[in-house]
């Protein structure tokens, strides 16, 4: 058993002025955040949308439908059973406790859940004909029911604080940006789970029904201090999609082959990368060479990728005493490669979102992007989504590759990132604590988060090793982009996850937009966001932050390739 944890009323809480004031008015980093949630507000635009939702009630009985030994999970479809769990599964033995802690008193009738828009659909929306709605099983096999309340994803943290702070409790469990989880579990705000996990046994790090990457992943997107705090429920992973009608044309690949002396493939290293957009873009033409965004919040984990993959292998932000590590030559050097990545770019990337970006690919003016794992499910389909605007013009004309990365010493360490990705956390203070925990503990179970995520109606990216094997979830996120993305997840990098993270993406965004804009050169914006990050660990606490940046370390892959290319 771990050590015991201090209860909620022993931590030391943050002002909610204090947390305020360091983190979510972080200079340009919130101003960006009011675009973003426009945009993730928009149903005209987002793929975060919800696309189906409502409260029809079906006639469903929990004991009718289920396989032989299953205790529970939905029925009335063909292959619900996939999606049915036994007693000695975790979504069982969450059933199992929540059943006994209402039988106790020490369970609520209703919890009510905090859930950004986008995910709304994975809760109320019966998926697929003939299903019940997903809280409505959880309800008929607890007796407790589930409240979803909407809120837009920048004002979670926001609205969380507040309901800490107040104590108000008007959340049983809190929702947020995975990567702000330090923040929130350092302010007090979050219940430290490892009681309850060590107790009933969730599957996060199971082989068979936990997370693609097991513990690096668990500790990337759930933990703070060695202890989880958070469970995720969102694989926001950034993946490479190409169009694969110009990647076999005999043409293009003579006409390359001429010009760079190398066969055209999907690129293993920046360099190919690069070489490939320069050929492909052509905008008198009509088509870019490349798309991944650049745009102010949204575009840095596009540089995080070209940085971390300069060492074997991770490129760290910091290292163990919290020294940055940007201001180097692989800083410098991925800056450097990001501004001049412009030249084939839109004239407008600076500006550029993610709507802009599926609509661009969407209508075939793209060679090459970098977009939520989601991009082939809204583009590579028969009939495109309302909020896109357009008609795809990419039906089965595109695939997608690993991150490109660098090679050192004969191995090739490629790195994607998870950007920002929704997590869900229990109220430090909240009256049912363990209860809350335990319906969690159900939500991201491997059979339950597989059939959530299948549910077209909201926007969770698989995460799970299920996921990745399920014919629903195959259907909506094509065969062909499965492998690449359970790839990319084991190859994977986490954006900065310490306390105070919001004021340190807020800085290395700034000087990125600064340089991209010609404000200041590849090395003096390293210089001054490594000054920044400086000031920034000394308010923050210099000791604590190097307890917590060598707490991250487990968080990072270690997978690495041979070159082939």
């Amino acid at each position: 058993m771990p050590e015991k944890k201090k209860k909620p009323e022993e931590t030391k809480k943050v002002s909610r002025r204090e947390f305020l004031g360091t983190s979510l008015k972080a200079g340009a980093g919130i101003a960006a955040a009011s675009v973003a949630s426009k945009f993730l507000r928009s149903d005209k635009y987002s793929p975060h949308s919800i696309f189906a939702s409502g409260e029809k009630k079906l006639e469903y009985t929990p004991k009718a439908g289920l396989a032989p030994g299953m205790i529970g999970g939905p029925a009335g479809f063909e292959g619900a059973e996939r999606y049915q769990y036994s007693g000695d599964e975790a979504a069982g033995r969450a059933v199992e406790g929540l059943r006994k802690l209402k039988a106790e008193g020490d369970a609520p009738d209703k919890f009510v859940v905090m859930v950004p828009p986008g995910a709304v659909g994975h809760w109320e929306s019966p998926f697929p004909e003939g299903a019940p709605q997903a809280k409505q099983v959880f309800a008929e096999e607890t007796g407790i029911e589930i409240e979803v309340v909407d809120t837009v994803e920048t004002e979670q943290t926001t609205k969380l604080i507040q309901d800490y702070q107040t104590g108000a409790r008007a959340y049983d469990v809190y929702s947020y940006w995975s990567d702000e989880t330090q923040d929130l579990a350092a302010a007090g705000a979050l219940l430290n789970l490892d009681e309850f996990a060590d107790k009933y046994k969730p599957d996060w790090n199971d082989p068979q029904w936990g997370n693609v990457g097991g513990d690096v992943t668990t500790t990337a997107t759930s933990k703070f201090l060695g202890s989880v705090y958070s469970v995720v429920m969102d694989g926001d992973y950034q993946l490479w999609v190409y169009r694969k009608d110009l990647f076999e044309d005999p043409k293009e690949q003579r006409a390359f082959k001429d010009q760079y002396g190398w066969e055209l493939q999907w690129p293993e290293t920046w360099e190919q990368l690069d070489q490939i957009s320069k050929f492909f873009h052509r905008p008198d033409q009509g088509l870019i060479g490349c798309t991944d965004l650049r745009n102010q919040y949204w575009g840095f984990s596009n540089w995080f990728q070209r940085y971390t993959s300069f060492d074997n292998p991770n490129q760290f932000y910091w290292d163990d005493d919290m020294n940055p590590l940007i201001n180097s030559d692989a800083g410098i050097q991925a800056t450097k490669e990001h501004v001049d990545s412009l030249a084939w770019h839109h004239k407008d990337a600076i500006s550029w979102g993610w709507p802009q970006q599926y609509a661009n690919m969407a209508e075939a003016a793209a060679a090459i992007t970098c977009a939520y794992p989601n991009m082939p499910k809204f583009l590579d389909a028969p009939t495109s989504p309302d909020w896109l605007g357009v008609e795809s013009k990419v039906y089965q004309k595109l695939r997608s590759g690993v991150s490109p990365g660098r090679v050192h010493n004969g191995v090739l360490v490629r790195r994607t990132v998870w950007w920002p990705s929704i997590g869900h956390g229990v109220a430090s203070n909240g009256r049912y604590t363990e209860a809350a925990y335990l319906l969690l503990q159900w939500a991201s179970s491997g059979k339950v988060s597989t059939w959530l995520v299948a549910n077209p109606a909201g926007y969770y990216d698989p995460w799970k090793v299920p996921h990745f094997k399920d014919p629903f979830v195959i259907g909506s996120y094509k065969d062909w982009h499965i492998k690449t993305y359970e790839e990319s997840i084991k190859r994977s990098s986490p954006p900065i996850i310490l306390p105070g993270v919001i004021e340190y993406r807020t800085a290395i965004d700034t000087v990125l937009q600064q340089a991209l804009a010609g404000q200041k050169t590849p090395r003096q914006a390293m210089k001054d966001c490594a000054d920044e990050w400086n000031k920034i660990t000394d308010r923050k606490g210099r000791d604590k932050q190097i307890e917590a940046v060598r707490a991250t370390r487990s968080a990072w892959s270690t997978v690495v390739d041979r070159p082939t290319i």
